[in-house]
């Protein structure tokens, strides 16, 4: 079967537009939400494979990739009620809600705020974090800081470099880099909203059908497991050997497993 065609398009919410890139055009309607600082280009290669069967979704957060950034402190919450306007803007009635790390967080809390709209919760690299943990990823990827010398530009790529690992894919690099400055003047927005965000009492609080996808050699791979614990009946499955950002890095398995829990022909 041939792959699904991916296209861009912006939905108009009020003062503000949220960019989305989108594949497939029929069945059960999914909608995806991105690591930070990048945007929805992560999950450009899997698109076209979950629009085989599914009518995919991938929204550029506030602030990120082309969309507008929020006005006053960006939260977790706030985020989410812009990307809840988006669907209702293209006209989504229900959905399943994917996620990868700060995008699992937004994920969960748009699922939250439509409640029986909301069909699937898919979550990766969930980002349940202890403090010490938080601290080190803020720490890793630094705050903005210009240097006319460039140095700035050598610290996100050595921040990216350890993000994936050493010896990993160089194009999955240069797309986090380049999306990182594209909003490097906000890119640790998304970070300081999850870290002042109560993921456990959302993830706790929901009774949707959730699938935690572990790509074994993630960074969160075992925040992801203990994810899947707090909520009820979730289902795991730890892809062996899989790299971080498993849409990225094998996008025709990750879609697999998504359109096999969400259930589509």
């Amino acid at each position: 079967m041939s792959q699904a065609i991916t296209r861009s398009a912006y939905a108009n919410i009020g003062d503000a537009q949220v960019h989305y890139r989108y594949a497939g055009g029929a069945g059960h309607a999914v909608v995806c939400f991105h690591q930070t600082p990048l945007s929805s280009r992560m999950y450009e290669r899997a698109l076209p494979y979950l629009g085989r069967n599914l009518r995919a979704f991938a929204f550029d957060t506030p602030g990120y990739g082309g969309s507008t950034p929020l006005t006053g402190e960006p939260t977790v919450a706030g985020f989410a009620r812009q990307m809840v306007e988006a669907i209702d803007a293209i006209g989504l009635a229900r959905v399943a809600v994917c996620g990868f790390a700060t995008g699992s967080a937004v994920a969960a809390e748009v699922a939250r705020q439509i409640g029986d709209r909301a069909t699937h919760l898919i979550l990766s690299g969930t980002p349940v974090l202890s403090e010490a943990r938080m601290k080190m990823f803020a720490d890793r990827l630094g705050e903005p800081n210009l240097s006319d010398a460039g140095d700035h530009l050598q610290q996100v790529w050595d921040s990216r470099v350890e993000n994936f690992g050493r010896g990993g894919d160089l194009e999955q690099v240069q797309m986090a880099v380049s999306e990182t400055l594209r909003v490097y003047d906000r890119y640790h927005w998304g970070l300081l909203a999850v870290s002042r965000y109560d993921l456990r009492a959302t993830l706790r609080g929901s009774n949707l059908p959730a699938l935690f996808i572990t790509a074994e050699h993630d960074k969160l791979a075992a925040e992801n497991r203990e994810a899947a614990q707090l909520v009820k009946d979730a289902r795991e499955i730890v892809m062996a050997g899989a790299l971080p950002q498993v849409c990225w890095t094998d996008p025709k398995r990750y879609a697999e497993e998504v359109v096999r829990f969400i259930g589509a022909p």
